[in-house]
């Protein structure tokens, strides 16, 4: 190579992590939804529990995609997150009927099957709606963004993101994003997370994302720790 020859600095995807990370997330609540047992008091409280703690979350990304992605690509081409940011406005009517359908559910009676089923396809409509919008995201905004931006602006955009989050969604969202990451991505994030955190911090994510201290290097026990969450 030239000594002269630029190197091409690759830019960050904003967009494949988390969203493989909230893919499984999806998938794993469709599966509860429609496998957990409507006379089973406890299981369908802490499966009710679930889906808010997953709305919770979805809701959380959106916003974050609204306030620092969308903003960002507004001001260097206008119009184009607007399709997008129709996507984000269904998105948000489809979390007030599901935790409508969910409240119905909690308090039926005789008819808490056919209220459970009614649960389970409309979050299953939300499902096909978020993959189709996701894939949009990925395939249409990224392409814009790198086209746009330097990779250290992209950075930038994802650093304040990640300074938005409150710690206990962290967890989640590192939960789901680590349990959907292959094994070289998953050391990759660990290893980020390790180098840009005191050792403490990093200590105590770990443990809350795995369910018990995990000792470093140990990506077995991680692994299996993941796979149960």
């Amino acid at each position: 190579m030239n000594a002269e020859t630029p190197v091409k600095v690759e830019a960050e995807d904003l967009y494949y992590g988390v969203h493989k990370g909230i893919r499984l997330a999806n998938a794993r609540m469709l599966v509860r939804l429609g496998s957990v047992d409507p006379t089973d008091e406890k299981a369908l409280a802490e499966t009710l529990k679930a889906l808010e703690q997953h709305l919770e979350m979805s809701l959380s990304h959106l916003v974050h995609e609204n306030h620092q992605i969308h903003t960002a690509l507004e001001s260097r081409c206008p119009g184009a997150t607007h399709d997008a940011g129709d996507d984000h406005e269904h998105h948000e009517e489809s979390f007030v009927e599901l935790r409508r359908l969910a409240a119905e559910v909690a308090g039926a009676g005789a008819d808490r099957p056919k209220r459970l089923r009614r649960l389970y396809q409309r979050f299953a409509l939300f499902v096909a709606d978020d993959l189709a919008h996701m894939h949009e995201e990925e395939t249409k905004l990224m392409p814009l963004i790198e086209a746009n931006f330097t990779p250290e602006e992209i950075v930038g955009i994802r650093e304040r993101i990640v300074a938005d989050i409150e710690p206990d969604m962290m967890v989640r969202f590192m939960r789901a994003m680590l349990a959907a990451a292959t094994e070289t991505e998953r050391r990759e994030m660990v290893g980020g997370m390790q180098a840009g955190m005191p050792t403490e911090v990093f200590s105590g994510m770990m443990t809350a994302v795995s369910g018990a201290p995990w000792v470093p290097g140990d990506w077995a026990g991680l692994g299996r720790a993941l796979a149960a969450a």
